[in-house]
Order: structure tokens, then C-alpha cells, then sequence
């Protein structure tokens, strides 16, 4: 039971922080800027999905680009959850 009770108390201190400094788990912006840009094209190649995939995502709000005069971009950070269920579902 003391390993059990030393678990909860570490949690409960990372909550604490957490919810003090709700940031610290979002990338710094010196780290966005840095952060290379993904095109439409190379967001369906890195997801390894279909264009009409990719509109059926974006209607829906799986992925959320950033709209620009030349097309839609992406920060890879942002793609996290997108790739983790094309993975789950054995697309990568």
C-alpha cells in the first residue's frame, strides 16, 4: 500500500501544478515559430489518408489547418492525435 499511497501523492502534486501553470504542457511559441509547416499534401502522405479522408477530417474537426493564402498548413505537434488513430487503425 505504500508504493500505491507514494503514486497518489505524486499525482496529486503534478495536478496541483498543472492546474496552477496550465501552460506547461503547451509548446512555447520560440518552439512553434521554429517548427516547420506541413502542407495539405504532406499532412494526407504523413497520415497516410485519402483526400476525400482528409475533407471528411477537416469538416468534422479531427484536423484543424490553419488557413493561408497558399493552402492549408499544419504544425506536426498539432497532427499528434490525427496519426495516433491512423495508426491505431494500421494505416502506418
Amino acid at each position: 500500500m505504500k508504493k500505491i499511497d507514494t503514486l497518489i501523492q505524486i499525482l496529486y502534486k503534478i495536478y496541483l501544478l498543472l492546474k496552477d501553470h496550465p501552460n506547461l504542457l503547451l509548446p512555447s511559441p520560440q518552439l512553434m515559430a521554429e517548427e516547420e509547416q506541413m502542407t495539405r499534401q504532406e499532412v494526407k502522405d504523413y497520415l497516410k489518408i485519402s483526400e476525400s479522408t482528409y475533407k471528411r477530417k477537416v469538416k468534422d474537426g479531427t484536423l484543424k489547418p490553419i488557413k493561408m493564402p497558399g493552402g492549408d498548413r499544419f504544425y506536426k505537434h498539432e497532427l499528434l492525435g490525427a496519426f495516433q488513430e491512423s495508426h491505431r487503425r494500421g494505416r502506418t
